[in-house]
């Protein structure tokens, strides 16, 4: 009887059992990771480049990974595709909106092409909301770029032991690019860093980041040792080297914060690093995750009423947040106030700025990311934007409640994207390609990592893909 129960029950057993994968698909993987691994250990010196450069490389690594990764065995990709789903909306808000800027339309079209048919005595000019569809469309093709570095990740990083090597290779290059920040504030590193261009608004996103990849690395010291036999034991090697590690690379991290004197962005980066130590708090008290994300949810509203000034309304109150001179917001004020209520386009920031610069001033880049998207595609954008990383970070703080352990990956994402949106108001750090790509990457770790692989989602996933 026991042996004819054993032989009903085997097909289920091995299916839910991983089977050995082929060598060319254990190949495409590798291959994918070492790309990831690369693009990231690259960040450094994209950061110091031109950023047509940066993107260029970007895209084509983001290009081969995709590749490969798609070419993972088919229940790693009905487990990504089952994590993904829930931000089908979010993916594709952004094509059909920047699909909408560059197609004619007479209702939503800018105001800019009746007065440029005016002006060349022409009967009629196909209106759109950009008014350069050329840009706007290039603008299409990078965004879809960094959604395939997105994609590409969640696939690559469902394996446990891969997502922790990107999250050290990540808290490595966040840290790495604090230090080179700190060197060039020294006068035999003078120059090492340009004072224009891609790296002006680099590294202050870069710092905030390692803070949080580093805090994430102690959580995972701490996490791997309460999960040994012998927890009384706390002079364990890995223990401590973990922890050393991690607030040595904080202390970098804060100090490159402090020499840029973004005050501001130091605590905000504070609150980053709270959301990580509240985590932490809930889990081990064993609070679930609606009222864990409730209690959250009244922290932060309580917070920000305090922190964000209570004059702040309307389109112009998003430069309050930018720590700059008036002269130097003066000409972004102008093209703010004069936008269109669906923007004018993304991508067209540079040409449309030129209108508004005095002769002979140098070309002024965006104050900050929010003021560049109610610009170029529209006043709620920010709205938008904001409901967007709303959703990131409950699928983030869900899984990183809900985890038996390795919380620390969904965990870093959470604080991360509470980080980022942040910052979005305060520079425009998040326009720059080699740190869109770094935020692409650590949230895909986190959205991989936010389920385990024996869920029953993902056992009942990889039964239907066997």
């Amino acid at each position: 009887m026991v042996g004819y129960a054993t032989r009903i029950n085997a097909p289920l057993v091995q299916c839910c059992r991983p089977f050995p994968l082929p060598p060319l698909t254990v190949l495409r993987l590798l291959i994918a990771s070492w790309l990831l691994i690369a693009l990231l250990a690259a960040a450094p010196i994209l950061a110091i480049t031109s950023g047509s450069f940066a993107q260029h490389v970007i895209s084509l690594a983001a290009a081969m990974m995709m590749t490969m990764a798609t070419r993972a065995p088919e229940q790693q990709i009905a487990s990504s595709a089952q994590l993904l789903k829930q931000f089908l909306l979010v993916f594709l808000l952004p094509v059909v909106w920047m699909g909408l800027q560059i197609v004619p339309t007479s209702s939503l079209a800018n105001p800019i092409w009746s007065a440029t048919s005016i002006a060349l005595n022409q009967p009629s000019l196909p209106g759109r909301i950009s008014v350069d569809p050329a840009a706007t469309l290039h603008s299409l093709f990078l965004y879809l770029v960094d959604l395939s570095l997105l994609v590409s990740t969640v696939i690559i990083t469902r394996d446990r032991r891969t997502a922790e090597t990107i999250l050290f290779v990540l808290c490595a290059v966040t840290t790495l690019m604090s230090v080179e920040f700190l060197l060039s504030r020294l006068d035999s590193f003078a120059g090492i860093i340009p004072q224009t261009g891609a790296a002006t608004n680099v590294f202050p996103a870069a710092a905030a980041l390692a803070v949080l990849t580093n805090g994430a690395l102690i959580a995972r010291a701490i996490e791997r040792h309460l999960h040994r036999q012998k927890i009384h034991n706390l002079a364990t090697s890995q223990l401590w080297v973990g922890v050393f590690s991690g607030l040595l690379g904080i202390a970098v991290a804060f100090g490159a914060l402090a020499a840029l004197e973004q005050h501001t962005l130091v605590a905000v980066t504070g609150c980053g690093l709270m959301v990580l130590v509240f985590i932490a708090a809930v889990r081990r008290l064993g609070f679930r995750f609606w009222p864990s994300a409730l209690l959250f949810f009244v922290l932060a509203a309580i917070a920000s009423a305090m922190a964000v000034p209570h004059s702040v309304s309307g389109g112009l109150g998003l430069l309050r947040f930018v720590s700059l001179p008036p002269e130097a917001v003066g000409p972004t004020k102008h093209l703010l106030s004069d936008a269109p209520t669906w923007g004018n386009g993304f991508g067209t920031f540079r040409l449309t700025s030129i209108a508004y610069q005095e002769f002979g001033a140098a070309l002024a880049a965006p104050p900050s990311t929010a003021v560049l998207m109610a610009i170029e595609a529209g006043r709620l954008a920010s709205a938008i934007l904001a409901a967007f990383a709303a959703q990131f970070f409950l699928a983030s703080f869900r899984g990183a409640v809900r985890r038996g352990r390795d919380s620390f990956f969904a965990a870093a994402a959470a604080a991360g994207v509470v980080v980022v949106l942040c910052e979005t108001f305060l520079d425009s750090s998040l326009s720059n390609p080699t740190i869109q790509a770094i935020v692409a990457v650590m949230v895909g770790v986190g959205l991989a990592q936010s389920v385990g692989r024996t869920s029953g989602a993902d056992r009942s996933a990889a039964c239907r893909a066997s």
